[in-house]
């Protein structure tokens, strides 16, 4: 893996951001140094010839995991049940991965099945991370490595 995968990242989560929840975040190098209360959904991304498995994850505080299901879905953050914010999360781990492959070149990789749990989220510890802030606040971090 090279140093694109960050920048890889960033396009996707910004056009998966954009176009189908209505956010958009800031990016940056600092990403938690603390544990957190919130959600984080993965999905690994296999090379079509098997010689790498990429796991990408995304890890958000709660209010704001509720906040892009809300907007997905239409709906009033509060009150959602946590199954439409996992379907949610599972969703945006699904279209960020997808974005990844067809940056990277959609023939060489295939996607594995996203997964989303909430809980104590923990900082990323992959090669390749990012942090994202919404309106001065950190609400989440991005992640790829090998697996």
């Amino acid at each position: 893996m090279d140093g694109n995968w960050r920048e890889v990242m960033k396009a996707a989560i910004s056009e998966v951001l954009e176009t189908m929840y209505f956010t958009d975040v800031v990016f940056h190098q600092k990403t938690p140094l603390e544990p957190f209360r919130g959600w984080e959904a993965a999905i690994e991304m296999r090379a079509s010839n098997e010689s790498a498995v990429v796991g990408l994850s995304l890890g958000f505080e709660e209010s704001f995991a509720r906040e892009l299901a809300a907007n997905m879905l239409g709906l009033d953050p509060d009150g959602m049940p946590d199954e439409d914010v996992r379907d949610a999360l599972q969703e945006l781990a699904n279209m960020v991965a997808g974005s990844c492959v067809v940056l990277l070149g959609p023939e060489k990789w295939r996607l594995g099945l996203p997964q989303a749990h909430s809980g104590l989220v923990s900082p990323p510890t992959a090669t390749h991370r990012i942090g994202m802030s919404a309106a001065g606040t950190l609400v989440g971090w991005a992640s790829c490595g090998k697996v």
